[in-house]
């Protein structure tokens, strides 16, 4: 029987998938800057504050803190939303002309898949579709050092 914080966590990330529909839905008719208010709004429930306290850190230190004290599953749960919400991020700048914002979110949504990725027993065809489909929307040259470390890791698996 799951715990209570377990099933707390799994309601976050159904709450957290819903807005994420929300914010297609929105990106979809046009309404892109409604879209990225509902991001910012997604991203404040998985992390549990405001996005202030968390969009200037460090990606490892984000997932450090949105992972704190979780378990392996609810840790993955998290990181996938949040590398969810980070793509959605990429297309709604994509659709604004603001192709180095977006870029910048597809890499990060990237890097945070592949931290997923790397885990034992992780690889499933769901991630790779994820990872394939991000790569496609980043230029191989400009992947940063970190992103191409986790990529070469999983390539020697």
């Amino acid at each position: 029987m799951p715990s209570q914080r377990e099933d707390y966590i799994l309601r976050l990330i159904e709450m957290v998938g819903e807005m994420l529909r929300q914010v297609v839905r929105l990106r979809e008719d046009g309404r892109i800057q409604e879209a990225l208010w509902m991001l910012i709004a997604a991203q404040e429930k998985l992390f549990g504050r405001p996005a202030e306290e968390f969009v200037s850190l460090p990606i490892d230190e984000q997932l450090r803190r949105l992972t704190i004290n979780e378990s392996a599953e609810n840790s993955r749960a998290k990181r996938l939303a949040y590398a969810s919400a980070l793509r959605e991020a990429g297309l709604a700048y994509q659709a604004r002309g603001e192709g180095a914002l977006a870029e910048s979110a597809f890499q990060l949504a990237l890097y945070v898949t592949l931290t997923v990725a790397i885990e034992p027993d992780a690889a499933d065809d769901h991630l790779r579709v994820q990872m394939a489909e991000l790569m496609t929307r980043l230029a191989p040259d400009r992947l940063y050092p970190s992103t191409l470390e986790l990529l070469a890791r999983i390539n020697s698996a």
